[in-house]
């Protein structure tokens, strides 16, 4: 008869505990990893950057006093936003108020949801099973006056 050393087993809470820690830090680990891995999928690039600064030019150009002559032909190529030329032609490009949320944001607060979700349901276990103190706890005390009311 080979004998095995069993290894000692830790209680249920203090698993559930450590079980608790490890996942806690592995969420926060992809967490940090999402907020490092960023896509860069909508940033502008550097060219397009330089090219909308090269088109505001002509209008810069077009409030210059000694240009005067030029207002009136630039007038023709570069039309008033909402004017008569572009309800013509029906060019209407929607612009939202506000530029949202990026991926990033985004991902942190399904994570902070995650997260709030997880203690509610480890709250609402809590209050579903009640006070249970365990009852193969040593020491002197175990159960206070008022926890021992309660569970009468």
């Amino acid at each position: 008869a080979v004998h095995s050393p069993q290894l000692p087993s830790l209680p249920p809470v203090a698993m559930a505990r450590s079980t608790a820690r490890c996942l806690l830090v592995a969420i926060a680990a992809v967490a940090a990893l999402m907020q490092l891995a960023v896509p860069t999928a909508f940033v502008q690039p550097p060219a397009a950057a330089a090219a909308s600064a090269m088109a505001a030019a002509p209008s810069v150009m077009a409030f210059a006093p000694d240009l005067a002559d030029a207002q009136i032909t630039l007038a023709r190529v570069f039309p008033t936003l909402g004017g008569k030329w572009e309800k013509e032609r029906n060019l209407v490009m929607p612009v939202p108020d506000e530029e949202g949320f990026t991926d990033s944001q985004v991902a942190t607060c399904l994570v902070i949801a995650l997260l709030c979700g997880i203690a509610a349901l480890d709250l609402a276990k809590g209050l579903y099973n009640g006070i249970n103190p365990d009852p193969n706890r040593k020491g002197k005390a175990t159960v206070t006056p008022l926890v021992k009311r309660l569970m009468e």
